[in-house]
């Protein structure tokens, strides 16, 4: 069975990973009924926000791969390593874009659409309050161990199941037409799409258009999950840390823009050239490591 689609057509790879997420997908909200009832309290949502990690996109992506591909994991980008510079690199610089993230935020925020389209204006701000409220419940943490269960939950398992999906299957799965910068803007947007907060719908294309470019640059999915993590595990940390010493949040929130412009415009011109740093160096390292080993 390993590598039996290698060669079949783009659709019909498409419709085997839809299926195999629809399926993945209903064995893991069976499993979270039986395990919770269905309650809906925060500890309950959480199992299910971890199951749907690893039943809808983990396994599904997984099982996809192997069907696929006769080297699935080298396919995806998992074999090929990256070293310590690189990882301090991408660490400093997405700590370095965040008030520019920040910025970019804000102004999507007061985005607004056409009037004949303001029952979709109202949906999508009630879609995204009920996400933030949501975000709000899970990020809550009473205790050092809710904090660590917060990190795997919503940094750690996130980065993994999501670069895998959106960076090691779908990017490689839309680039088989020969178009790269289309596969990776295609799989941004669903990226950002699939999240249902239109109101950071931008930041968080662009975000996944930079995983995506780190991830053909270097040729390791280990990149982009990491620069992945770094965000989420920041947001995770910052918000333990505001909460338990009852500062403003607000203020971290907003700094890039307002009072902050000045540090928002900064990180951008930052990012510019960070971003070009990046590329210079990955694509050399790839290339270096590709000559070394003879592929």
């Amino acid at each position: 069975m390993k590598g039996k689609f290698q060669h079949a057509h783009f659709l019909l790879k498409a419709l085997l990973l839809v299926a195999c997420m629809i399926l993945c997908s209903i064995i893991a909200m069976g499993l979270w009924f039986l395990l919770t009832g269905g309650s809906q309290t925060t500890g309950s949502l959480k199992i299910m926000q971890l199951l749907q990690s690893v039943g809808v996109m983990i396994v599904p992506c997984l099982v996809y791969m192997y069907l696929c591909y006769e080297q699935p994991l080298a396919v995806a980008g998992l074999s090929r390593k990256i070293t310590w510079p690189a990882a301090a690199s991408i660490i400093i610089f997405m700590l370095i874009a965040l008030p520019f993230i920040n910025l970019l935020s804000e102004w999507n925020r007061h985005m607004e659409l056409p009037a004949f389209l303001s029952e979709m204006e109202a949906w999508m701000k009630a879609s995204e309050d009920a996400a933030n409220l949501l975000t709000e419940r899970f990020l809550s943490s009473e205790s050092f161990s809710t904090l660590l269960f917060n990190i795997l939950l919503m940094a750690i398992l996130p980065a993994f199941s999501e670069e895998l999906l959106f960076r090691g299957v779908l990017l490689r799965l839309f680039s088989e037409k020969g178009r790269i910068h289309a596969a990776i803007w295609a799989s941004a947007i669903l990226f950002s799409a699939i999240h249902l907060q239109f109101y950071g719908f931008v930041p968080r294309m662009l975000l996944g258009a930079l995983f995506g470019y780190l991830y053909v640059w270097s040729g390791s999915l280990w990149l982009p999950i990491l620069a992945h993590f770094t965000n989420n595990a920041f947001a995770v940390i910052s918000y333990y840390i505001v909460e338990q010493n009852n500062w403003n949040e607000g203020a971290l929130d907003s700094f890039g823009f307002g009072a902050t412009l000045w540090a928002g415009i900064l990180s951008g011109i930052l990012c510019c050239v960070g971003i070009y740093l990046l590329r210079r160096s990955l694509t050399i390292n790839k290339a270096s490591s590709r000559k070394s080993t003879g592929n």
